[in-house]
């Protein structure tokens, strides 16, 4: 067996498993789920029983004998699923061939008054009727969920990329640029992404036909409640109380019921992101019904999609790296050398995914969903978070307001160039005049603002004070819509101008003194040396100011989160004040994010713009 065909094996075994793995999560997902509508219905039996179960004749225990007849009718009620046991203490009520519970089981159900999984079955305990102590328990086992087409299409997903992973590994010895190398690794990541998608929507819907099955049994306890408890048939308020307990889980959340006006079929889903609401109706009398509505369990399963998709992407990526290694095992050194650097950036690699890629990506999650502080769930909205902004003046006003800010960039480029030429020298006064200029970009910017604040002040400001001498009447910089965005601008002007000036001096310094020699001696002026020598060898620095000087513009905030509050009447509102708001003000974090990802998108394109229109190379002969 060569060595190739070794690694060939391995690359197939690498495909099954990329295979395998997003298949199992969907198959683990989909079984967590029948667990947990297993628990919710045990959970509803056990309240219903204790609803309609009458107290025993001068006792306040259950009638045992009522409580009988009452599980054997609802065993034999249609569309009932499940086939569920009711335990006294450790006897089964039901079966009485079913086995007992073990003495150690039903002590932990009494102290944990939680859910125990025996014998692949939900047991949640049932408790007297003062709800004090635990008499017994319910026992539900999952039954599978039907997903409908979507285990099929996993089926053909599964196959498909386990054909096109197979064309990948006929095609690993290969060099990147020989035959179908990248086509085939293509074609497999393609398909690994179409089985992670499959395998998503398998478990969303395994997590829906759960939900609905909870909400549809649990709609048949109510109905067959309200023909027991005393006040069945009554008003909707006069039953809320008493079957409140079948629709609620222990520890908080479940469903919620509420009068109706008129019964709906089958389940309705209302409302979306956080409001979302799966809802069924029960008529409970003539003219009378009550609703309940819980959060659809497919409305909290994003996160099973993110793990659906990556586990797809294992086997390409796996698949890859084993090519990329075999690709190297000819060449050690260099082997040597990428694993020592890998192993080197390491730190610095997982530094920027837990701090810059992880809140990236989170940004990205929270902008396709509605979510305030506080709830439990973030429900999917798609792009509404994005229509919702962009119908929002206030979201325009303040694009338009950065935009008139960033027009201070030109003019801090000019005057930081400016002084680099004048101040490019060796003498001691040069070096103390740097210094002076580079200090305000080194400053906190906090109090650095509160400086020109006083500056500003329209009663006692430095500046005021100067134009009153002049014969010029007081200005209220900061508090005219006129004037305030002016007024930020210059203290941005006056905090970047150093730092753009030693920049554009490196670059000053980094010219060969060769060519301005040459210019020199063919009788060039100076401004002449300078437009046709100087400026053109700075393009790159250029460019650099350019790009850094807008991102840094359109990524204000102190100025004017501690000078204006984005006042007077929105004159001074940036985009990123705006988005600051949107989240911590008004606790809107899903638009707060899509902002945030709207402008990383027009600042990633206005880059790439600056870079093919002035980014031609430079290099220095």
């Amino acid at each position: 067996m060569t060595g190739v065909t070794r690694w060939r094996l391995a690359g197939a075994g690498l495909v099954v498993l990329g295979a395998l793995a997003p298949m199992g999560a969907a198959s683990w997902i989909a079984a967590r789920y029948a667990r947990l509508g297993a628990t919710r219905i045990a959970q509803t039996t056990a309240a219903y029983l204790s609803v309609v179960t009458p107290p025993a004749s001068g006792s306040s225990d259950y009638d045992l004998y009522r409580m009988l007849i009452e599980a054997r009718s609802l065993s034999m009620l249609a569309g009932l699923a499940p086939r569920f046991e009711v335990y006294v203490r450790t006897t089964p009520l039901l079966h009485a061939t079913d086995p007992s519970l073990e003495d150690d089981a039903f002590d932990d159900l009494r102290l944990r008054e939680t859910t125990e999984w025996i014998g692949g079955a939900a047991v949640v305990p049932l408790k007297d009727r003062d709800g004090w102590d635990v008499i017994g328990a319910v026992a539900v086992p999952p039954e599978p969920l039907p997903t409908g087409i979507w285990l099929l299409v996993l089926g053909l997903a599964g196959i498909l990329c386990l054909a096109m992973g197979a064309v990948a590994v006929s095609t690993v010895g290969q060099a990147p640029g020989e035959g179908s190398w990248r086509l085939a690794l293509t074609a497999y990541l393609l398909t690994a992404g179409v089985l992670g998608g499959a395998a998503a929507l398998h478990a969303h819907t395994a997590a829906r036909v759960a939900s609905e099955r909870w909400l549809a049994e649990t709609r048949l306890l109510i109905l067959e409640a309200t023909q027991r408890v005393p006040s069945g048939g009554g008003e909707p308020q006069a039953l809320i109380k008493t079957l409140e307990p079948l629709v609620r889980a222990p520890g908080g959340g479940g469903g919620e019921l509420e009068p109706a006006d008129s019964a709906i079929t089958g389940v309705v889903y209302e409302g979306s992101g956080a409001t979302s609401r799966a809802t069924v109706v029960a008529r409970i009398g003539h003219g009378h019904y009550l609703s309940l509505s819980a959060i659809p369990w497919q409305s909290t399963d994003d996160g099973w999609l993110v793990l659906c998709v990556t586990l797809g992407a294992v086997g390409p990526v796996l698949l890859w790296i084993l090519a990329w290694a075999l690709r190297e095992r000819a060449r050690p050194r260099r082997l040597q050398e990428t694993a020592a650097a890998w192993a080197f950036l390491a730190p610095a690699t997982l530094h920027l995914m837990v701090f810059s890629f992880g809140p990236m990506v989170f940004a990205l999650y929270l902008a396709a969903h509605r979510w305030t502080p506080g709830e439990s769930v973030t429900s999917f909205v798609g792009l509404r978070n994005v229509t919702q902004i962009l119908a929002d003046p206030l979201v325009w006003r303040s694009l338009r307001n950065t935009l008139l800010f960033t027009l201070q960039v030109p003019v801090t480029m000019g005057l930081a160039l400016a002084a680099a030429l004048l101040l490019n020298r060796r003498s001691l006064i040069a070096r103390l005049a740097r210094t002076a200029m580079f200090l305000p970009y080194v400053s906190s910017v906090v109090a650095v603002a509160l400086v020109w604040q006083w500056i500003y002040h329209p009663d006692f400001g430095v500046l005021n004070a100067v134009l009153a001498r002049v014969g010029i009447k007081p200005v209220d910089w900061l508090g005219d819509p006129r004037t305030a965005l002016a007024a930020v601008m210059v203290i941005s002007i006056w905090v970047q101008v150093g730092y753009q000036m030693l920049v554009f001096l490196a670059g000053l310094q980094a010219i060969p003194r060769d060519c301005l020699d040459a210019a020199t001696v063919d009788g060039a002026s100076s401004w002449r040396r300078f437009w046709r020598v100087t400026f053109p060898l700075l393009r790159p620095v250029t460019l650099f100011v350019l790009v850094t000087g807008i991102i840094s513009a359109v990524q204000t905030f102190t100025y004017v989160y501690v000078l204006t509050g984005g006042g007077p009447l929105h004159a001074t509102d940036l985009i990123v004040y705006r988005i600051y708001r949107s989240a911590w003000e008004f606790l809107q974090f899903g638009a707060a994010s899509a902002q945030a990802v709207l402008l990383f998108l027009a600042l990633f394109g206005l880059t790439w713009i600056q870079l093919r229109l002035l980014g031609k190379r430079i290099e220095y002969v």
